[in-house]
């Protein structure tokens, strides 16, 4: 399938499941605060994980109509995330546009995830096998609290009036470390798409494993792919700023990971002193920190660190029915990985 019939299928899940999301935000929201419940998830993105739960039901010969609702509740509670992140990380703007905190402020955009994240689970009440996506879903977004927790931990100085963070924060940090992390904030999501579709459409255990496996290792890639972005990527192309994780301090990010064990000793005092120090990085700054990364061979290292996590996720495809939606799934992968936004 060509690039072109992919965003085509993928805009035909967006129109399909988009007024399912519209009315589960707005249900039993007084009438002046739907635009508000409304903006987070009506400011774009691909709908890539409610076309995995889509497709990871057909594999399985589910009804398409039957999984827009557990496929809306899934983009429901990405979104409800991405509200808590952006308010975590002073993020602005998001898809070229003002983030929900940015725009509403803080208060409102946190009173907006509560909704969302009822919104979810209202949804589910719509779904073959319910009471197993409830389970699911809660447990996912547990997981992914954990991660969001690590993420912030792994930062290498500020925050210093939230204790919490200060007593916790790690000291040295492993790839297993970053891999636990985004494992948990990020792919857990995709491996639970796929789990999702596969549930509703009351597939084998060894096929919702095996399709979950699928998910999870794709979302690792996804994960490496978007800290490329973040430091080497084209601003005006991702619609969010480009080296956000330098300047918010982060050694949550593959990236600086790598490269810091890569730099010359005086290029990784540099960089070190910049991320644990008390003064803040500008955009100059970021600037010149990411000339000294791109001296490493950290962009390579995470390319071909995730095309080996993409290779995991076609073994466990591979084992699953032949059909044109399992084809669309490995596009929907090889598009993920090749992205630049």
């Amino acid at each position: 399938m060509s690039e072109a019939e992919l965003k085509q299928n993928l805009a035909h899940i967006s129109e399909s499941v988009q007024p399912i999301i519209d009315e589960l935000l707005s249900k039993d929201v007084e009438s002046k605060n739907i635009d508000v419940m409304l903006y987070q998830c009506g400011v774009g993105g691909k709908r890539i994980r409610p076309a995995m739960v889509i497709l990871s039901g057909q594999i399985f010969n589910a009804n398409f109509d039957d999984m827009l609702y557990p496929a809306a509740s899934i983009e429901i509670l990405h979104n409800a995330t991405l509200i808590i992140d952006d308010i975590i990380d002073h993020s602005e703007f998001r898809r070229d546009q003002p983030t929900c905190w940015s725009k509403y402020g803080t208060s409102i955009a946190q009173c907006a995830s509560f909704t969302y994240i009822s919104s979810v689970f209202s949804g589910l009440a719509n779904a073959n096998n319910g009471s197993k996506l409830i389970d699911l879903y809660s447990k996912t977004l547990k997981i992914i609290v954990d991660g969001e927790i690590k993420d912030i931990v792994f930062e290498r100085s500020g925050r210093e009036d939230e204790n919490y963070v200060v007593k916790n924060r790690y000291q040295t940090i492993t790839k297993d470390d970053y891999f636990e992390m985004i494992g948990q904030k990020t792919a857990v999501l995709l491996r639970t798409c796929c789990q999702a579709g596969a549930i509703c459409a009351d597939a084998t255990e060894e096929q919702v494993e095996l399709i979950g496996d699928f998910g999870f290792n794709l979302g690792m890639a996804f994960q490496i792919r978007d800290d490329v972005l973040d430091i080497f990527g084209d601003e005006k192309e991702i619609g969010k700023k480009v080296g956000k994780d330098i300047i918010e301090k982060k050694m949550g990010n593959f990236i600086v990971l790598t490269a810091i064990d890569l730099l010359s000793q005086p290029d990784r005092d540099t960089v070190v002193n910049f991320l644990e120090g008390d003064k803040e990085i500008s955009d100059q700054d970021a600037a010149n920190i990411t000339d000294l990364i791109d001296k490493t061979d950290a962009r390579n290292i995470a390319e071909t660190t995730a095309n080996s996590f993409i290779t995991k996720a076609f073994e466990s495809l591979e084992k699953l029915p032949q059909n044109e939606y399992k084809n669309q799934l490995s596009d929907i992968a090889n598009y993920i990985v090749s992205r630049k936004k």
